[in-house]
């Protein structure tokens, strides 16, 4: 599961809790809703703008359908 660590506090509570990286050509941005320092929801957002959803087990998992390639 993706670490948030060393990512950015958005909630304002003084401590990280989004992290944001690029995987191919997506933008991928990881969130840790429960304070645990683990992301919950991962997004990917494709060149198309389009966000996806990706299941939080993989953090650079294979793509969920060919227009996450």
């Amino acid at each position: 599961m993706p670490d948030v660590g060393g990512g950015f506090d958005t909630d304002g509570d003084g401590a990280p809790d989004t992290a944001v990286g690029v995987d191919g050509i997506d933008l991928v941005v990881a969130i840790d809703v429960d304070a645990d320092g683990v992301a919950d929801q991962v997004l990917r957002i494709g060149p198309d703008a389009m966000v996806r959803e990706q299941a939080v087990h993989g953090w650079f998992t294979a793509p969920d359908d060919a227009g996450d390639q």
